[in-house]
């Protein structure tokens, strides 16, 4: 590898680390932190899906601004800065209505974070020949090891401790956002005609490709929202409990080590039909399961539910779609997956409390969904493209 490729894979792969410490500490514990301050199991549904349904308006809008102008790093480096200062402001609130908008204002700062960085990354790999899945292991790492840690550090300490370490994982970020490379499309470019995001929308093997991957990630729903609380309620300790997320996230880091093999045997949409059937096999056992050895076993299906769904869209989504509208593209995809996750879990807020650790057969459903959508681009497979 070259100086300039080795310093550019060094510089995302160490960002990704700083980007993953956040979710690696809000997925497992926030709704932990929510209900310490007085939420009720539907109110912390409508909390965290109206954070994640705001990422329709926000992230394309954004999308379509840094697509026109390529201000990719900078985007990025503002957005972060911002996310940390208004996530600080959570420390003084207090009740569901203080709470819900001000959860609306952080999530409609930080979600188009993710989508442009995914895209500054396959930009990256693309440019200077880069594995896009070795440059993104290492935000899957950074989440193990955040998730496994602030299990550890968490047990037996008040749970204002989960704001703490999520603030400084933002400040990480926020710093390690400066280390991006400034990567912009040459100028004398041809442009795509019209706005992407209406060729984008109205390609209807696109539009399979976002129902797809929306139903997948759509199933993890339970997971996210009431994993912890449930396991808690199951008798698992905090370790065990960030455990469990360490170890799944583990499992996706492999797959991800090996990526590129596996696409190039499957594609991306052999990998995106693994995610189902890992779907249907997951979430129909876990609900009926709540022994820790058992859950152990179960959570190394990550890899497929998460992890080959994930990496069979980026594929697509580098192949498929023009440089000069892969912002929107991605922020599209995010956008997408958003809107039904908020669904989904929306939905679960008033099952949880009824059903608890059977919940997760609700999710089925998606994955079943996420592999009929699957198999209408199946035929489509070989050079699909969603641009001109």
């Amino acid at each position: 590898m070259s100086g300039e490729r080795r310093n550019i894979a060094w510089r995302i792969s160490f960002y990704f680390a700083a980007l993953f410490l956040v979710p690696g500490v809000h997925l497992p514990f926030w709704s932990v932190w929510l209900q310490s301050r007085g939420l009720s199991a539907p109110e912390i549904s409508a909390v965290l899906s109206s954070a994640i349904l705001i990422r329709l308006v926000a992230g394309p809008t954004a999308a379509h601004l840094v697509d026109r102008s390529g201000a990719r790093r900078q985007a990025i480096i503002i957005l972060s800065w911002a996310s940390c200062a208004v996530f600080a402001a959570f420390w003084w609130t207090h009740g569901f209505w203080p709470i819900f908008l001000l959860g609306i204002l952080h999530a409609a700062i930080w979600s188009p974070i993710t989508p442009f960085s995914e895209n500054v990354a396959l930009l990256a790999a693309s440019r200077y020949g880069l594995q896009y899945g070795r440059l993104r292991l290492w935000g899957s790492v950074s989440f193990l090891i955040a998730a496994y840690l602030a299990g550890l550090w968490l047990k037996g300490r008040d749970d204002d401790w989960i704001f703490a370490l999520l603030l400084a994982g933002l400040l990480a970020l926020s710093l390690a956002s400066h280390l991006l490379p400034d990567l912009r499309l040459p100028l004398d470019r041809p442009k795509l005609a019209g706005a992407p995001v209406l060729q984008l929308l109205r390609n209807r093997l696109f539009l399979a490709f976002l129902g797809a991957n929306a139903c997948l990630q759509a199933s993890h729903a339970m997971l996210y929202t009431f994993g912890t609380l449930q396991w808690r309620e199951a008798g698992l300790s905090d370790a065990q409990i960030g455990f469990l997320w360490a170890e799944g996230v583990l499992a996706e880091v492999i797959l991800f080590a090996v990526g590129q093999r596996v696409a190039q045997r499957t594609g991306g949409v052999g990998l995106m039909a693994l995610a189902a059937m890992g779907g249907i096999l997951r979430w129909g056992l876990t609900g009926p399961m709540d022994s820790f050895e058992w859950l152990v076993l179960l959570n190394l299906l990550h890899a497929a539910t998460f992890g080959c769904a994930h990496l069979g869209a980026m594929r697509l989504l580098a192949d498929g779609v023009a440089p000069d509208a892969s912002a929107t593209a991605q922020t599209l995809y995010t956008g997408a997956n958003a809107t039904v996750l908020a669904t989904a879990t929306l939905a679960i807020g008033p099952l949880f409390p009824l059903a608890g650790g059977l919940t997760y057969l609700a999710m089925l459903p998606f994955s079943l969904a996420g592999g009929a959508c699957v198999l209408l681009l199946w035929r489509h497979r070989q050079g699909l493209r969603f641009t001109a």
